[in-house]
């Protein structure tokens, strides 16, 4: 068992408050804090001690893959961990985004390794699922409204070439997709005119107390923060949702989605690959996008669950083939699932001890474990709410 030492990420779109209050920070902070890092990505690994010697996780699992994770872990994960754990904090929106599939992202690759450049679209061969579990309400936008549900509203914004862009794409074979390409190929000079008239629109439409009226409200809200942006024409397609402590969100392959405002817990494959289509100044890849993007996948939503193995223990439904999430509150001895595996475990409240047989590690609040293979019979006590990622299936 090794303490994890966090990798702080400053991205501008972070809260300069929400994960300092959480870690007992001063607030405001001097930046904006996006991202707590548990993991052993290539761009934020974690640091840890081992044997008295400070290195990192990433290391540990490059010198002794199959020692650290286990020979089927290890292999069918090509060596690498195949998970990663953050904290998430937006206090603005995150840009609007989809992520392929693994053979997507294999295809792509291809085709740009004969161009001369193999990580031009993508970096890795892997899918990209992930998954938020809501810490303080949640503001999202995931998923693509229906054909029904866009026309209602573009109804009541009463804008003109919205109403034309909508009856125009009504009678293709994929409305909504017909209408996301249709929007994002508006020309650059005219996103300014087109996005005002929207954002006024909406501010109209938010004084109803209706869904329509809160999605407005929200949309309004996001272009105090991206004004101009195409990205505002997108979030009318796209279901809004205000996650509440606790509540989840499961996100897999062509899932459009943008996380809007909150504090949670992401956990998600240890990949790269994503494509954007509005709300950053980061590259944005249209073509790329409406190639991946499925309109009918909807990011399901819900509740966790009562694990009928573990006592005061709750999962997290999941497509992902990457990971598993749960959730323990005051466990009393839990004996934790995963012998033979790498696992993280995350104390977000309270203080917890894992204990083996031959060694106790202490957890303090917005502290976290990593528990390789050899790691066995971990049994987790405390008054916190720990969260727990193992393999997919464990």
């Amino acid at each position: 068992m090794d303490l994890l030492e966090p990798v702080l990420f400053t991205d501008a779109w972070g809260s300069h408050v929400s994960i300092a209050s959480l870690q007992g920070r001063p607030i405001p902070s001097a930046e904006p804090e996006s991202e707590l890092w548990m993991g052993a990505h290539e761009s934020g690994p974690c640091g840890i001690t081992r044997d008295g010697v400070a290195t990192t996780l990433a290391e540990v699992i490059r010198t002794d893959p199959e020692g650290e994770m286990g020979a089927d872990c290890c292999t069918a994960y090509e060596g690498r961990l195949p998970f990663l754990l953050k904290v998430l904090a937006p206090g603005r929106a995150i840009s609007i985004q989809a992520h392929p599939t693994a053979q997507q992202a294999r295809e792509v690759r291809a085709q740009d390794r004969a161009n001369g450049d193999e990580d031009a679209t993508y970096v890795d061969d892997w899918a990209k699922p992930e998954m938020l579990v809501a810490i303080s309400p949640f503001r999202v936008f995931v998923g693509m409204r229906t054909q029904a549900e866009v026309a209602s509203l573009a109804k009541r914004l009463n804008v003109p070439r919205l109403t034309a862009l909508v009856d125009a794409a009504a009678t293709a074979p994929d409305p909504v997709h017909a209408l996301l390409a249709d929007l994002l190929a508006t020309p650059a000079a005219e996103h300014r005119d087109f996005t005002r008239e929207l954002v006024a629109a909406c501010v109209r439409v938010s004084a109803s107390a209706d869904e329509e009226g809160h999605q407005c409200a929200a949309i309004v809200r996001v272009a105090e923060a991206h004004p101009d942006d195409i990205g505002l024409a997108v979030l009318l397609l796209m279901n809004h949702r205000v996650l509440e402590p606790g509540d989840y969100i499961d996100v897999p392959a062509g899932v459009l989605h943008s996380y809007v405002s909150g504090l949670g817990v992401e956990v998600l494959a240890n990949s790269d690959n994503v494509v954007r289509a509005g709300l950053t100044s980061k590259e944005i890849n249209i073509p790329e996008l409406l190639r991946i993007v499925d309109p009918a996948a909807d990011g399901s939503a819900g509740h966790a669950e009562p694990d009928p193995d573990l006592p005061g223990t709750e999962r997290f439904p999941s497509h992902s083939d990457r990971f598993a999430l749960r959730r323990l509150r005051s466990p009393d001895g839990v004996v934790l699932p995963g012998n033979g595996t790498p696992r993280i475990v995350f104390s977000l409240h309270g203080d917890v001890t894992l204990a083996t047989a031959e060694r106790n590690l202490a957890l303090e609040p917005v502290r976290a474990a990593y528990l390789s293979a050899r790691d066995h019979d971990v049994t987790v006590t405390g008054s916190g709410e720990v969260f727990l990622v193992t393999l997919p299936h464990v």
